[in-house]
């Protein structure tokens, strides 16, 4: 009987094990991160390979349906034009430049890191296209904002993704990175990203951890980190950075 009565909780304890191990490899879309942007001159996209190097996500690059045109030329005639087209009737689709098609699920994302330049002190009309085609499915999203410019303050851009994402839960605060700094991308990057309260999968995560056993670690993602992880980790419930 004895015998019988071990068997039977040791088989217990190992359902119970296993399940804990499923829950906790289960809704891995929670806190599941997308980056958007759109870069013209190169600065943006050195941004976001600075910054996919220290978090977990997906990439998205938007690209204008009209290849070639300069949006600098003539004093910035052409690049002022888009600007101005939207500002005059910001609600009509039509305002907004053609983009090339996105097939990209929003719904598969938790967390959108948007990086877009600044034209002219306005968020570049290109980035505006796609958020406000986007706009309904990214409602509920939890969104954070890097902006690039030369010098130019970038307190318009931020006013012009607020219009465009009325419905989105901002991270945090905006990060500025402009051409006096733009070399130390990576660090003002680590210094930010812990300023942004992301969506995680930490309630999804229930794991047995006994005596002695290494605690584990998982990504923004809900997936497990490897040992060697770098950047932002979910540890005992808490973000820290390896």
């Amino acid at each position: 009987m004895r015998q019988i009565l071990l068997i039977v909780a040791a088989m217990l304890l190992t359902c119970c094990s296993s399940e804990s191990d499923m829950n906790a490899q289960t809704n891995t879309n929670i806190g599941k991160t997308l980056i958007v942007y759109y870069s013209y001159t190169g600065n943006c996209r050195e941004i976001v390979n600075s910054l996919a190097a220290q978090v977990t996500a997906d990439q998205l690059e938007i690209q204008p349906a009209e290849k070639g045109l300069k949006y600098e030329a003539n004093n910035y005639a052409l690049g002022t034009q888009l600007l101005n087209a939207i500002k005059a009737n910001p609600d009509d689709a039509a305002s907004y430049p053609a983009i090339d098609p996105v097939s990209v699920s929003l719904a598969d994302y938790q967390n959108i890191i948007i990086v877009t330049p600044l034209w002219w002190s306005q968020m570049a009309a290109i980035m505006q296209t796609y958020l406000f085609q986007s706009r309904d499915q990214m409602a509920g999203k939890t969104v954070a904002l890097i902006v690039s410019s030369y010098s130019s303050g970038i307190s318009q851009v931020v006013a012009d993704a607020k219009r465009l994402l009325p419905n989105v839960t901002w991270a945090g605060d905006a990060l500025w990175i402009n051409n006096s700094n733009h070399s130390n991308r990576t660090s003002l990057i680590s210094t930010w990203l812990p300023t942004q309260n992301f969506q995680t999968a930490t309630t999804a995560i229930r794991s047995v951890r006994t005596e002695g056993q290494p605690q584990r670690a998982y990504t923004l993602s809900g997936t497990l980190a490897r040992a060697d992880q770098k950047g932002i980790v979910i540890q005992d419930g808490k973000k820290i950075i390896r």
